[in-house]
């Protein structure tokens, strides 16, 4: 089994039995699925990105259920894997039939007793009922999660690698008067192109479309003089990246280039400020009182009636954890430590002067310090 699991059978109670199921199919209208996505969660423990699977863990019996396949589904269907496929990834030899797995359940009453910190038993750690002190597996596998290992980390810098590739198809592509998906077409044209999808939806983002933080209907023709913000990313074996670039299509203003460079140099001090030890929530409140001063320095209206942490120019946090997820696992509390990953994402923006500007790259934390991906 891969070794992810094994980390957390070693920390779960003894004589638990846990539950963890992986995501299902879900219809988008009539009979049309939404793209599958695994839980990932379950994709870390297993490597399968099949739906409808469960994973029991009782002490050392490990069982993956799944659905039997049926002829019909051999010529309808073609993410039909085999039991011998699936024991491929996932390193688990004992796959079963999910329609015994009730049957399973019940042939271990003394184990079924709910987990207290547990609301939806549908994912659930079951332990006798006289263990008070049961860990639920999530709180593990989150822990365990924050810390890429080698192989992880290789992933993620070809996601990022490839990112940064199509960005300069972009820049090669991009003309005055394009719609913003235009540009978004081309970003998924590279995706595809890498056998991937996108991470999380594509921002394209022109003229005071770039200060909506998350704005994707990427419908505006960029106008002259407009500021273009896009904020993208690949997925590729359920690692992705998350990069933020902001260009002038037609050159930059001195107000711009001024809004640009007051970016770049928040940046500077949040990668220089990045250490080990510290935790999360200081470093952005470290950020936030930095970005305040340049704020007022470039004499944003009405900024002296804010705080650093109220600051409408920069209402978002320095970063975040990256990894099976954009926003990855990982508490705010928990002090940084190498081997995790994290964004660094300052932004300025000033809606009445239609300008956003947002720079993103995603850094490693080393022994001291980090480094840029």
């Amino acid at each position: 089994m891969k070794d992810a699991l094994k980390k957390l059978i070693q920390e779960l109670p003894k004589d638990s039995l846990t539950m963890i199921r992986g995501n299902s199919l879900v219809l988008r209208n009539g009979d049309v699925h939404y793209p599958f996505r695994q839980d990932s969660d379950f994709l870390y423990l297993t490597g399968l990105s099949v739906p409808g699977l469960v994973l029991t863990i009782h002490d050392a019996e490990v069982i993956l259920w799944r659905e039997a396949i049926t002829e019909k589904d051999t010529i309808w269907w073609s993410d039909k894997l085999t039991d011998d496929e699936m024991r491929k990834i996932s390193w688990i030899d004992d796959i079963r039939d999910i329609g015994d797995l009730e049957d399973y359940c019940s042939s271990h009453p003394e184990l079924l007793a709910k987990d207290p910190e547990k609301e939806n038993q549908e994912h659930g750690c079951f332990v006798p009922q006289h263990d008070g002190n049961s860990k639920h597996w999530q709180s593990i596998i989150t822990r365990i999660r924050t810390v890429k290992n080698p192989e992880e980390i290789t992933k993620i810098q070809n996601c990022i690698r490839i990112t940064e590739s199509i960005y300069q198809e972009v820049l090669s592509q991009v003309k005055p008067w394009m719609y913003e998906y235009e540009i978004e077409a081309i970003i998924a044209y590279g995706f595809r192109r890498h056998h991937g999808t996108e991470a999380f939806p594509t921002i394209v983002a022109s003229g005071v479309n770039s200060c909506t933080l998350h704005y994707t209907q990427n419908t505006r023709q960029i106008q002259s003089g407009d500021i273009v913000l896009i904020d993208f990313g690949i997925e590729l074996d359920g690692y992705g990246a998350d990069i933020s670039r902001t260009f002038a299509v037609w050159g930059w203003s001195p107000r711009q280039q001024e809004i640009y460079d007051a970016v770049e140099d928040v940046k500077r001090y949040a990668e220089n400020t990045l250490k080990p030890g510290i935790t999360r929530r200081a470093w952005n409140l470290w950020v936030k009182e930095y970005m305040y001063e340049v704020c007022k320095n470039l004499k944003l209206k009405d900024i002296e009636k804010y705080t650093p942490t109220t600051n409408p120019y920069y209402p978002h946090s320095i970063g975040h954890f990256l990894g099976l997820d954009t926003h990855d696992v990982g508490d705010s509390d928990t002090p940084l430590a190498p081997g995790m990953i994290l964004t660094i994402e300052p932004g300025i923006y000033i809606r009445e002067e239609a300008i956003g500007i947002r720079i993103e790259d995603d850094y490693l934390m080393t022994d001291s310090g980090c480094v840029k991906l």
